[in-house]
């Protein structure tokens, strides 16, 4: 699965990609403006071809835009969960080292060798929610 990193570089080339195609009918437009295509059928023609593509590009730059934004989207859903888990994993050394001290008082009182009761055992930390399947198996 796509790491952070590797969605951020989607998200740049989708946004490369929409920015080239939101131009791509503007050298044939130049034709129109320049006279080369002025007047007659030829030009209702072209002029209305022209619309249609510019229309089919619009819809295209749209959508590469927007899989831009899934894409940084994602990326930080991704920068979440490794955050998460490093946290968790942190919390939990603290957790078994806690843990260990609390369980060698509780079998020195048991055994009758320390007096102090050693109450109630450390809370295990809460794992973070599985994230989705997209996001980098690393963090699993």
């Amino acid at each position: 699965m796509p790491t952070a990193e590797e969605f951020e570089t989607a998200a740049a080339a989708f946004d490369a990609a929409a920015q080239t195609t939101s131009t791509l009918v503007d050298p044939a437009r130049v034709l129109m403006g320049e006279g080369i295509m002025v007047g007659g059928q030829l030009t209702d023609i072209v002029t209305g071809e022209l619309d249609a593509a510019a229309a089919m590009l619009d819809r295209v730059t749209a959508e590469l835009s927007r899989l831009a934004d899934v894409c940084r989207e994602r990326a930080e859903a991704c920068r979440q969960a490794v955050t998460a888990q490093l946290e968790y994993d942190g919390a939990y050394t603290i957790y078994r080292t806690n843990l260990m001290d609390w369980q060698d008082v509780r079998d020195a009182h048991e055994a009758g060798t320390y007096t102090r009761d050693p109450g109630p055992p450390p809370d295990a930390p809460v794992a973070p929610e599985r994230p989705p399947s997209w996001v980098s198996s690393h963090v699993r």
